[in-house]
């Protein structure tokens, strides 16, 4: 059997990961192009508490080994690509929690791609907004240069083309310009030298979707430091049993027909085949269900999801904002202990 690549390593070690969602990517209302927005106003935006150290001792001594932390950039950023100093602080200290404790720590460009960002898989985009995210990747590797491999860098969060198109509609040139966004983030943290001529690196699919059109039309950059990428997807499937019922979209509280289990079973083993023949291991790094008032359902649901994935060697990342909440945040402690131990657990 052929030695395990140092990503393959990690994602091996991984049991369960976690989301700081809707904290440091959350967005202040009324902000100003081009002036920094003060880092606990933008931290505490979207009404969730400044991350803690206490936050990150309870999500460890929970049996999480693994905390993903999405970092929107826009609103820290002067008009000449240059990040607010104190908030390049804010997210260090914030990986430091993290990192301090013995987990993996995720750090990335959040909504400064998806549905309303400035980061869009289009050549337009690149040729006009290439140089601002090489500035901001250059940034980023600098402040962590000297920082360990328990420290992955993701390039950007479900970047979409100019319509808004997630992975059902998109043309060939949506994958060609995410191409490009990927081979440029991966030559800017390689060049940036240090720990990043090494460092691992999660690069997503377009939108972070796992279609067989996304899929295969996914294409890995080249990198001089080989076996050191990550493949990553999102997954909120079945979508009417983990979200919310809107307009638009119909509600469910119970999971678990045959149906529900074929669902989780065709996804994984498509990702297998996914990570086989690009050459490099994946994460599902956002899944998860609202809650509903229905715990059982929601643990049996992230139960079968978690170990069906890590048969295949694909760890997951529960996505926590408020209505996927598993902690209290401000008292640092477990708020679904049946769910936590659903995702841990084995």
């Amino acid at each position: 059997m052929p030695e395990k690549t140092p990503a393959e390593t990690l994602t091996a070690s991984i049991r369960a990961g976690w989301n700081l969602g809707n904290t440091l990517d959350a967005l202040l209302r009324g902000a100003k192009p081009g002036e920094w927005v003060s880092p606990r106003d933008a931290e505490t935006a979207w009404r969730n508490p400044p991350a803690t150290r206490d936050l990150m001792c309870a999500v460890r001594d929970a049996g999480f080994d693994a905390v993903r932390l999405p970092v929107t950039w826009a609103q820290h950023m002067d008009l000449a690509g240059r990040v607010d100093p104190a908030w390049l602080d804010r997210v260090a200290e914030g990986t430091g929690y993290v990192l301090d404790e013995g987990m993996v720590c995720l750090v990335n460009v959040h909504h400064d791609a998806g549905a309303h960002g400035w980061l869009q898989a289009t050549a337009p985009c690149h040729d006009a907004f290439g140089e601002r995210f090489e500035g901001l990747w250059r940034q980023i590797a600098a402040r962590f240069c000297d920082t360990g491999e328990k420290l992955v860098f993701e390039a950007f969060n479900e970047m979409l083309d100019g319509r808004e198109n997630w992975s059902q509609t998109p043309d060939a040139s949506a994958y060609a310009a995410l191409d490009r966004w990927n081979r440029r983030f991966v030559d800017t943290v390689r060049a940036s030298g240090g720990s990043n001529s090494r460092r691992l690196l999660s690069l997503q699919t377009y939108s972070a979707g796992n279609t067989p059109r996304t899929l295969e039309a996914f294409r890995l950059p080249p990198d001089p430091a080989p076996g050191r990428l990550i493949l990553q997807t999102h997954t909120y499937d079945p979508q009417d049993f983990c979200w919310l019922q809107n307009k638009l979209r119909p509600s469910r509280e119970d999971w678990g027909t045959s149906g529900d289990e074929r669902e989780a079973d065709l996804l994984t083993e498509a990702l297998a085949a996914f990570s086989l023949r690009v050459g490099a291991p994946v994460m599902i790094g956002e899944f998860g269900s609202e809650d509903k008032r229905n715990p059982s359902q929601r643990a049996g649901h992230a139960s079968y999801w978690v170990h069906r994935a890590r048969e295949k060697g694909i760890p997951c990342f529960w996505w926590d904002c408020g209505a996927f909440a598993l902690f209290d945040r401000a008292a640092a402690r477990p708020l679904q202990p049946a769910l936590i131990r659903a995702l841990t657990a084995g």
